[in-house]
């Protein structure tokens, strides 16, 4: 639920003047920003099916194994997304301060 939160205040917070990235530009680009957005969230629902659908299928020994993996997923995702957030509301805040 937090990584999907801050997906949506990835979205909410990202000022296209100020984008870096340049698959997100791309894809800008190509899509528009509302349907790259949805691609986005989408990409984080299929995370979370991904990791529903493994725990049905998995053998208890297989189980230990994935969900570890997912885990590490899951913390680097947070603390990339978390990260992402924060420079975007410094952006935000720095150009309404000047």
């Amino acid at each position: 639920m937090t990584l999907f939160l801050l997906n949506i205040l990835d979205i909410a917070t990202t000022s296209p003047f100020y984008e870096a990235n340049p698959v997100t530009l791309y894809l800008w680009g190509q899509l528009g920003l509302f349907l790259s957005a949805w691609i986005k969230i989408g990409l984080i629902l299929l995370f979370g099916i991904l990791c529903v659908v493994t725990k049905k299928v998995a053998t208890p020994h297989e189980w230990k194994f994935a969900s570890k993996a997912f885990k590490a997923m899951l913390i680097v995702l947070v603390a990339y997304y978390a990260f992402v957030v924060a420079v975007n509301f410094v952006v935000i805040l720095s150009t309404m301060a000047g």
